[in-house]
């Protein structure tokens, strides 16, 4: 054989001629056979795997297609969504400054409330206090009309008993009337005649005095001089020592503690002089009353006759 070709006969049959070709071409055969399927077995399991991944790769596109597609639906709802929710938070922000706002005022207004408030409820224990105040008023004022009520019963019980005892009185009156003109008459005739008794004695009395007693006289005595006169509905007073050269204002109970005195110190050779000016604003009565009790009280002249002493 040419040496080109590789001798696959077995080497104990190679001696044996054209028999033992065959079955080493068969071996061959099968071999490249086997080669061939096994070739074909791995490119048909290549190629479905192949098939496999072209298929998932197409489902992989379509699938990122549709991804895609669904990517760029929700982007652009995302968008909306996004466009939308900034236009809610623009909202909900003014709602939000609104709001603020609105608690600002009502923190206000919840201050000048409580501040109301608690006026209000001064001013409630204030008028409770004032209500117990007015219902003790009242309760003393039930009790004070309960005791006028009470009061005038009695008085008007008194007052029937009184009228019923004017009644009477009345009734003695008119019964005594008659009885009591007649004492009235008697009495006035008998004021009457005491009248004339009375200046009968004065009489008398200045006629005893001329008599027995020499006329009165500064000469030898000691002179006090008494001004009296009235200003307006006021008394006055002023006395003058005959050793003092003009008059001093006293009162009453001055002018008397110094008569006193004067009296106490000259005894029977005190003159009183009272003088009444023209234009005294007195009344007879009362210049005659001062003069007379003066007199009676201090001069020397009157000390001797009866009432002649005693303050005004």
């Amino acid at each position: 054989m040419d040496d080109s070709f590789v001798d696959l006969r077995y080497r104990g049959e190679a001696g044996n001629g054209n028999d033992s070709f065959w079955p080493s071409f068969t071996d061959i055969m099968m071999v490249v056979v086997m080669i061939f399927m096994l070739a074909s077995t791995f490119l048909m399991v290549r190629n479905w795997d192949l098939v496999r991944e072209l298929r998932a790769t197409i489902e992989a596109e379509r699938e990122a297609e549709a991804l895609a597609r669904s990517m760029t639906e929700t982007s652009a709802t995302l968008e909306e969504r996004l466009a939308h929710a900034q236009h809610e938070i623009s909202e909900l922000r003014m709602q939000l400054m609104r709001a603020n706002e609105l608690n600002q005022s009502l923190q206000t207004q919840l201050g000048d409330t409580g501040q109301r408030l608690q006026t209000a409820e001064s001013e409630r224990d204030r008028l409770a206090t004032d209500l117990k105040q007015a219902r003790r008023e009242v309760q003393l004022a039930d009790d004070r009309h309960r005791q006028l009520s009470d009061a005038y019963a009695t008085l008007e019980q008194r007052l029937l008993e009184t009228l019923a005892e004017v009644e009477q009185l009345e009734q003695a009156r008119e019964a005594h009337s008659e009885e009591m003109a007649e004492l009235r008459q008697k009495f006035s005739v008998s004021e009457q005649q005491f009248a004339m008794l009375q200046g009968d004695y004065d009489d008398l009395e200045v006629k005893y005095n001329k008599l027995i007693k020499p006329a009165r006289s500064a000469k030898g005595k000691h002179v006090v001089s008494v001004r009296y006169w009235k200003e307006g509905k006021y008394y006055q007073i002023r006395v003058k020592d005959m050793d003092e050269e003009g008059y001093q204002t006293v009162s009453r109970k001055q002018l008397h503690q110094r008569l006193t005195e004067l009296k106490d110190k000259y005894g029977g050779k005190l003159y009183v002089k009272v003088i009444i000016p023209d234009d005294s604003g007195l009344s007879y009565s009362e210049a005659w009353g001062f003069t007379f009790n003066i007199l009676k009280q201090y001069d020397y002249y009157h000390q001797d006759q009866p009432g002649g002493s005693g303050q005004e």
